[in-house]
């Protein structure tokens, strides 16, 4: 009889126990390989504070399903002791599904790399200059000295701008003037500012087009590359040339309109 409720216990608790054991033994170490290797390949990327903070969070995430699996080998309902725990619980949990989330997804921001510190970034109607990429967050530092915080989760998940990826960048502006002027040669002036404007590169070849026409004003896109680091300076360089020559050339404005705008969807966002 004796020997048979040991048995028992051995077969339901002892043994289930001890391979738990094994289990959350073989998890540590796993997640410790895992962590020194995601310091290692972070290190050189973030320094080491924040490789350190990744790692630590990837130790975290992995060895918790082998807790998990001990504390239940010992006989105790994990979903019956979440449910006891109430709100508090359910708050908690919620925090740390959170506060996961975004770790995963900072963790993909960096081995993506979509972008890196210093590059200017728009995401969701906000620009900015990223100013630095936590295990949670990602800070951005606006045109105004504004710190704007934006979850890890968001981002990834986000239609995401980078602004300055590549090292030259196209400056697309409309440019309208009275109908009554020659298409032909207001297309010649344009062409012959931007070959004058020593910001402006040749190749790739600037576009200039005849993008629509009304009663009022001939309307014309010109697209120019320059160098990204020198975009405003360039583009506010081109501007005031193309207005100096048209009033050299006498080229007219359409009347009751503006003549010369950055295109619609950049304007407020550039200035």
């Amino acid at each position: 009889m004796k020997n048979s409720k040991l048995s028992t216990v051995l077969s339901d608790y002892a043994l289930p126990f001890l391979g738990a054991c094994a289990w959350l033994i073989l998890g540590y170490w796993i997640s410790s390989l895992l962590a020194r290797l995601t310091y290692a390949g972070l290190l050189r990327k973030l320094g080491a504070d924040k490789a350190r903070a990744f790692s630590k969070g990837v130790k975290f995430l992995v060895i918790l399903p082998f807790v998990l699996a001990l504390i239940h080998s010992t006989g105790v309902d994990i979903t019956a002791l979440l449910g006891a725990a109430g709100l508090a619980g359910v708050a908690i949990g919620f925090a740390s599904q959170t506060g996961l989330s975004n770790l995963i997804s900072g963790l993909f921001l960096v081995v993506e790399r979509p972008f890196k510190i210093g590059d200017l970034i728009e995401v969701d109607g906000s620009r900015g200059y990223v100013h630095s990429i936590e295990m949670l967050s990602t800070y951005i530092r606006a045109y105004d000295n504004r710190v704007i915080r934006f979850p890890n989760e968001m981002l990834a998940k986000s239609k995401l701008i980078n602004l300055t990826r590549y090292p030259i960048r196209r400056i697309d502006l409309d440019i309208r003037v009275a109908c009554r002027e020659n298409p032909e040669r207001v297309m010649t002036v344009l062409r012959e500012v931007i070959i004058a404007n020593p910001a402006c590169f040749n190749d790739p070849e600037p576009v200039i087009a005849l993008r629509g026409l009304d009663e009022t004003s001939l309307d014309f896109l010109v697209g120019v590359w320059a160098d990204n680091q020198e975009f405003f300076a360039t583009r506010t360089s081109l501007l005031r040339d193309i207005k100096v020559r048209f009033d050299q050339e006498g080229i007219a404005l359409p009347y009751g309109r503006v003549a010369v705008a950055q295109r619609a969807d950049a304007v407020h966002r550039d200035l």
